[in-house]
């Protein structure tokens, strides 16, 4: 079994992650939301809660400590058995009553003490509250004394909370994510945001949970203290929420409010229960609203909790099939607050090594946020870069005589190969290279047939002023300058610089490369050099995958670091024979690798004797410590290599 309190990643969508988070009373499967128990007065049970979808719940332990017969119960038989539950209990520490009482009467020392005496799974320090109202220095001593407080934890084997603080200051959560993630905690909760939920106050916790996120440590999950309401949940994991807790299921309830997924209502508005609800079948509105209050809580109770986890649920199917942009998308439609954080979240360019080349899912193009979207984003500047890497005269081929595929023999490859000119047709607003047309996302997307729509001639026009440039409508009578090129090998070459970042594509694919071609599709499938497979194009995502032989190109032509990741000596021989690469023998990454993209594995002499696929991105590398960083394909120490 794994160690308490590690974190393996299952699946991802660029930082949304769905990961197994190991606790002494089971895993926590991300993203998750962990209701909040009073100790005193348990509404619903933790066995009617786990029907709804609960996995693990947070209760508080200064409220237990408080209370003698709490207390007494939990130190001899432990908090499972005070609250009924045998899975994974997180407890929160007093901090918000400090906060709301001017400090209460236990020292962070004595809070953590007892947390662990309890059986506690998952003990939170008593860090310091900080509200959007402090000024600068008050939100810094809050960060600074949380921070010296984490270092009275003991590296004990137990998992402790450390709360990220800092207020609306950027720069204070940036600090306090890196000092909190150097100290001995190993769960990293954003606290000081429930005044900004109450505001609606979505952009500065958007930049709370960006400036957190990106300075933390990438192995320990984050978790938004007080953030789980349904129409937030989205955002938040799309920006790197692992985990949530919500006192608003039984808040609202006790308030005849209903939470729905995109907003919250009061009974007394509601003409009629959502279907998906698991009161619908059982009361009408009337019904419902005629119960006795103390029935009628536990029953608005049930119906949140089950909209939040089916939320959650949801939110985990999207990562699976990589389309949460998508759906993030429209939920930030609910409200104009949610909008103003998502184009914020779109502003953060320091999210794109995160994401993939390419998605499981096609990509939607709808309107111009779309073109924020770090796949966008990376094919057009590429794109860009492309055209400009020459003085040649740019063609822009009419929509009309672009077909799905160019077969080699078609009116476009001929004419390619028979000039120098620069093909390129408008995807959305992109001038893309006829060497891209196959590769994701142009191919693969679905497009609003007003959305994409551009004038690429003044687009290219204010880019390359002095160019040439003619828009194409017909084939026929048509002339370029003329050229003698190869299209299938300079296609493979312009998908290597893409993927790869160099200019020395040539020397991953050098002139006299044998490229072969699908006799039912006409699309390239594989390239080989010497007599030797070196590399596949992929059907699904037009991205270039690398055989051993193809390695020792790709090898060549990249310098120093790139596209690499070194590995200690105890695990060379493993990876030579083609084992994947595992996090704790890692030597040194390239920072800049790409989640799913081909990476080089190297000894601690810089030797080559690997490839395969990144699971995360270069970044990441250097903090996890358990589970596969390289999905390795080949070792260059099998026969054959």
């Amino acid at each position: 079994m794994a160690e308490n309190g590690t974190f393996e990643i299952i699946d991802r969508d660029g930082l949304a992650r769905i990961a197994k988070f190991q606790t002494p009373h089971g895993i926590i499967e991300t993203p998750g939301v962990m209701p909040v128990v009073n100790p005193n007065i348990i509404v619903l049970s933790p066995g009617e809660m786990r029907k709804l979808g609960m996995q693990a719940l947070i209760t508080n332990s200064y409220i237990i400590k408080r209370t003698p017969e709490l207390a007494a119960k939990a130190l001899k038989e432990g908090v499972h058995s005070l609250i009924g539950f045998d899975g994974p209990i997180m407890t929160d520490s007093g901090t918000f009553q400090s906060f709301v009482y001017g400090g209460i009467e236990y020292s962070n020392k004595e809070m953590l003490d007892f947390q662990k005496s309890i059986g506690s799974d998952i003990c939170t320090i008593l860090d310091i509250f900080s509200t959007p109202d402090d000024g600068f220095s008050r939100a810094q001593y809050a960060v600074e004394e949380t921070y010296r407080r984490a270092n009275e934890i003991k590296n004990d084997g137990t998992i402790y909370a450390g709360t990220i603080q800092g207020s609306i200051y950027p720069s204070l959560r940036r600090r306090s994510a890196r000092i909190m993630s150097s100290s001995a905690v190993n769960y990293l909760p954003i606290g000081g945001v429930v005044p900004m939920l109450e505001s609606y106050s979505y952009a500065n916790l958007i930049s709370a949970i960006h400036s957190a996120k990106m300075n933390a440590d990438f192995s320990k999950p984050i978790h938004l203290f007080g953030g789980g309401h349904p129409m937030f949940l989205a955002l938040s994991v799309l920006a790197g929420v692992d985990m949530f807790d919500s006192a608003s299921y039984i808040k609202y309830a006790r308030d005849d409010r209903v939470l729905l997924l995109d907003r919250t209502m009061d009974l007394s508005g509601l003409e009629r229960m959502p279907a998906w609800s698991p009161l619908a079948d059982i009361y009408t509105i009337n019904e419902l609203r005629d119960l006795a209050k103390e029935e009628r809580v536990k029953a608005l109770a049930t119906h949140n909790l089950f909209a939040i986890f089916s939320e959650i649920s949801e939110i985990k199917q999207r990562i699976a099939e990589q389309s949460l942009r998508r759906y993030v998308k429209g939920k930030v439609r609910s409200h104009p607050y949610l909008m103003d954080a998502y184009v914020k979240f779109l502003g953060y360019k320091d999210v794109r090594n995160f994401e993939s080349f390419s998605r499981k899912s096609s990509f939607y193009y709808a309107d111009i946020e779309d073109r924020k979207d770090p796949i966008y984003s990376k094919l057009r500047n590429f794109c860009i870069a492309e055209i400009a890497r020459s003085d040649e005269r740019i063609i822009i081929v009419d929509d009309a005589l672009v077909s799905p595929v160019l077969p080699p023999e078609s009116d476009l490859v001929h004419l390619y190969e028979n000039s120098t000119a620069i093909l390129v047709k408008n995807w959305n607003g992109i001038p893309v290279p006829i060497e891209m047309w196959d590769t994701y996302p142009v191919q693969q997307s679905v497009s609003s047939r007003s959305g994409g729509r551009s004038n690429i001639i003044a687009s290219l026009s204010r880019i390359f002023p002095g160019r040439q440039i003619t828009l194409m409508k017909d084939r026929r009578g048509f002339k370029a300058p003329e050229g003698n090129r190869r299209f299938d090998l300079e296609k493979v070459r312009m998908i290597a610089r893409y993927q790869f970042s160099t200019d020395r594509s040539s020397t991953i694919f050098p002139d006299d490369c044998a490229i072969r071609t699908s006799r039912k599709t006409d699309r390239i499938r594989t390239v080989s050099y010497g007599g030797e497979l070196i590399a596949t194009l992929r059907a699904s995502d037009g991205f270039l995958t690398f055989t051993a032989a193809g390695a020792k190109l790709l090898d060549t032509a990249l310098t120093g670091m790139k596209c690499r990741v070194m590995v200690s000596d105890e695990s060379r021989e493993f990876n030579l024979q083609g084992k994947n690469v595992f996090f704790k023998f890692i030597v040194k990454a390239d920072v800049d690798i790409i989640p799913g993209n081909d990476t080089l594995v190297v000894d601690q002499e810089g030797k080559l004797i690997a490839i395969g696929k990144a699971t995360v991105s270069g970044k990441e590398m250097r903090y996890f410590s358990r589970g596969v960083a390289v999905d390795v394909r080949s070792g260059l120490g099998k026969p054959g290599n």
